[in-house]
């Protein structure tokens, strides 16, 4: 038997390989590194201090080190925080960057930070919390004027056709075991799901649900309604989210559906019951997000009148 190694504890059970491969996904995608790269040689200056939120592997806080940072304060509630220390170490950058494992909300710096750097962008752009916690930030965590990194998030939201997604709800009234799943069922009808949605599956045109300067948003509910024209027929199954972000000036991500190569996948956000619907064809919906991106509602229905 091999001897055990530092943290081989955290490399046991399939949660652990899990986050391993989330985060080598994120890495291996070219476009979104890339970005991250340019936005941070962009905006930190030597010297610095850096808060890097949601810091996973640590590979954004070794970028602000690269770009000059003087200290860099990397944030992780998780337990890849310890892939990130033996990444420091190996690179070099255990004398600039101080981890910390918790969740920013909880923590106190010895220095307010020059630059906020941060990748909590979820698949439906708000589901990791990162208006929450920016709004925290900028509160005791920085530097009167500080830049901030992402700057803008835009949530983008259409009518989704996408039966093997629906079916996560549809198929719980399927089992006959001699028990009523409906609570169950109903649950899942109220449940945030991530999604590949490919461009040929939206039925409808985009509707922006919001445009977010995270720079001065407030730690508050977004919500948003309107109404969106179906463009194709379809089996109308529910709506689908993505967003796009500014990053620093003229550098962006985004997951937009028709993007077939990035790490990130969509949302879908299912309905009841599937609805029928055909070319002009008007759909009221409604959306609302809590700022720590746990709690989402949503209505989706034929307009009426």
């Amino acid at each position: 038997m091999a001897p055990a190694t530092e943290g081989s504890a955290w490399l046991q059970g399939s949660a652990h390989a899990q986050v391993l491969d989330y985060h080598l996904s994120m890495l291996l995608d070219e476009a979104r590194m890339e970005s991250f790269r340019r936005a941070i040689d962009a905006t930190v200056r030597p010297g610095d201090v850096v808060l890097d939120v949601g810091a996973g592997t640590g590979v954004l806080s070794f970028m602000a080190c690269q770009a000059g940072a003087s200290r860099v304060y990397a944030v992780e509630g998780g337990p890849v925080i310890e892939v990130a220390r033996q990444l420091a170490r190996q690179n070099g950058f255990d004398d600039r960057v101080v981890f910390i494992n918790d969740w920013s909300t909880n923590v106190d710096l010895p220095d307010l930070a020059d630059v906020l750097v941060s990748e909590t962008i979820g698949n439906a752009g708000l589901d990791e919390g990162i208006l929450a916690w920016t709004a925290d930030a900028r509160a005791r965590l920085l530097r009167p004027g500080a830049q901030i990194l992402p700057r803008r998030l835009r949530l983008w939201t259409a009518g989704v056709e996408s039966f093997d997604d629906h079916c996560l709800v549809s198929d719980w009234s399927l089992p006959s075991i001699g028990l009523d799943l409906a609570a169950v069922r109903h649950r899942a009808e109220r449940t945030l799901w991530h999604a590949d949605i490919a461009p040929e599956q939206i039925l409808t045109q985009p509707s922006l649900a919001a445009d977010i300067d995270l720079r001065t948003a407030p730690d508050r509910e977004i919500t948003a309604s309107g109404q969106m024209r179906v463009e194709r027929a379809g089996r109308l199954h529910g709506l689908t989210c993505w967003f796009d972000s500014l990053l620093s000036e003229g550098v962006t991500v985004d997951n937009d559906p028709s993007r077939s190569d990035s790490s990130w996948a969509q949302s879908f956000l299912p309905i009841g019951e599937p609805l029928t619907v055909g070319p002009g064809d008007l759909l009221e919906w409604e959306l609302a997000v809590s700022a720590d991106g746990e709690r989402w509602t949503w209505r989706l229905d034929l307009a009426t009148g």
